[in-house]
């Protein structure tokens, strides 16, 4: 049996781990941007001073040639490309998450693009952020209608079904001048992680076939719009694995391309899929629906709607599962069974027999203190942190224009350099340790100093533990002593003359 063209295509880039995901997707952005200064790709309607305003990301802009066009109103610019895949027979509209100063832009332009449905892949809050303005009615009923007096619209919100990673509502949207009115399905996938990617491929799959289901993404309607935050990363992706998985079905597995396919998607919109991650995970759900969305028991399939929660409650989405099959190198595989609550119910019991969340043991006494050799260095090596940035800017670097600035999020992997230790107990390794072990299970030299480094650090710590309190026990018995001397003196003063 020969291999399809995207299963060569994804060991190619497997074989090298990491570093083939990391090289692939360079090698792509450098090409569409190469492609993009060769045609002379133009942003310059983006760019004016009017509508500079209009934009969440300063990086992140619609090309002139395939930009939105609005019709009524005073302004005609949105942060939208239409993104047209005419061998698919596919349309998308791609844009941004809406800003308050958008959201009537953002209903006109369902409005005069006849848009049937909207794709939300974002929370309205992620980092503790606000990636995307609320732009339709916190309530249900006429009474909470949502009025944008600017274009001439109103939303209403009828009803909707709670599912487990994403929440379908029905909203009306009506003309006010012509009185017309038709309903707007909404798919708010609010699992789907921040710089991130879902927990496993079948969860999206499904999600796909949801939105396939209600026709939103037929021919015979206006394009779907498709948000993310800035309408690049997870945009991308989900256009990018809908289109590949038509031309399957349409003309065989030999004759797709992914990588060609997406550089074709970003002649529409700059930037779209922003990570190697991204990339890997569009392979994977790529691959699994050739198999599964062809499957009789996978298309009768059903989500069970569960009960409403708070999307604050949501917890954060996990590592995705991985297909033994399809594994990228250095990465676990999670069955693709488990739910999220179960994955994190066996992480914790994981964490519970190493120890990881174990209490604080108490300050080592003076003699229990480590020694360490002369060629110790009180300098600590930051090897053990990864830098992660926001997902929803080009670049990372520039803040974005409206709502809260984006900040650079820096999560540190290992121990906490305030807490004490017990000198007598074996330290945990760090990643960083773990990577610069020997053959024999035994610690390197390089990672044995990082420890003893770790160790005089947390020794230091202890000590300035130790003097505080000792002089804070000082000052107490210091503010006792002059209440003593009065009482001992109080007697002789009644016997002088």
């Amino acid at each position: 049996m020969t291999k399809s063209s995207i299963c060569t295509e994804y060991n190619e880039i497997n074989e090298n781990g990491r570093n083939g995901w990391m090289d692939k997707f360079q090698s792509i952005k450098e090409k569409s941007e190469q492609e993009a200064k060769e045609k002379k790709f133009s942003f310059d309607v983006a760019n004016k001073a009017d509508n500079r305003r209009f934009n969440r990301y300063r990086d992140v802009n619609p090309y002139d040639h395939s930009r939105i066009v609005l019709h009524r109103g005073d302004v005609d610019y949105i942060n939208a490309n239409l993104v047209t895949m005419d061998k698919a027979n596919r349309k998308y509209i791609l844009t941004q998450g809406p800003l308050q100063n958008t959201v009537g832009h953002f209903w006109l332009m369902v409005w005069e693009q006849n848009s049937k449905a909207i794709l939300m892949l974002n929370k309205i809050i992620e980092k503790k952020q606000v990636k995307c303005h609320q732009y339709w009615p916190e309530k249900k009923g006429p009474e909470h209608k949502l009025s944008l007096t600017d274009v001439g619209l109103e939303v209403e919100y009828l009803r909707s079904e709670e599912y487990k990673h994403y929440t379908k509502r029905i909203l009306r949207l009506s003309d006010t001048e012509s009185t017309k009115s038709r309903e707007i399905i909404q798919f708010h996938y609010n699992t789907w992680p921040d710089f991130g990617i879902p927990s496993s491929p079948i969860e999206f799959l499904q999600f796909l076939k949801q939105v396939r289901d209600s026709n939103a993404l037929s021919a015979d309607v206006g394009p779907a719009i498709v948000h993310c935050s800035a309408g690049i990363g997870r945009s991308g992706t989900f256009c990018l694995v809908d289109t590949c998985l038509v031309l399957v079905e349409n003309d065989g597995e030999n004759k797709v391309s992914v990588c060609d396919l997406l550089l074709e998607l970003r002649r529409y919109r700059m930037g779209l899929i922003q990570t190697f991650d991204q990339l890997f995970f569009s392979y994977q759900a790529i691959i699994d629906g050739i198999k599964h969305l062809n499957d009789p028991s996978f298309s009768d399939y059903e989500e069970v709607p569960v009960i409403s929660y708070n999307e604050e409650d949501v917890p954060p989405p996990l590592p995705p599962p991985r297909d033994s099959s399809l594994q990228l190198k250095g990465t676990p595989v999670i069955p693709t069974s488990a739910s999220a609550h179960e994955f994190r119910d066996v992480e914790k019991r994981k964490n519970a027999e190493n120890n990881i969340d174990r209490p604080l043991p108490p300050l080592p006494r003076e003699n229990s203190l480590p020694k360490l050799d002369e060629s110790g260095s009180d300098e600590i090596e930051e090897d053990d942190s990864d830098v992660y940035e926001d997902d929803d800017s080009v670049s990372g670097n520039d803040a974005p224009v409206n709502d809260h600035d984006e900040n650079i999020v820096k999560t540190t992997n290992g121990y906490s350099d305030e807490s004490s230790f017990d000198a007598n107990a074996t330290l945990p390794l760090s990643p960083s340790e773990k990577a610069t072990m020997n053959g024999t299970g035994e610690r390197s030299e390089a990672s044995e100093l990082r420890r003893r480094q770790r160790l005089e650090k947390q020794s230091a710590m202890a000590n300035k533990v130790k003097e505080m309190k000792r002089k804070q026990q000082a000052c107490e018995e210091e503010a006792g002593k002059p209440k003593k001397r009065r009482l001992q003196q109080s007697p002789a003063k009644k016997s002088l003359p």
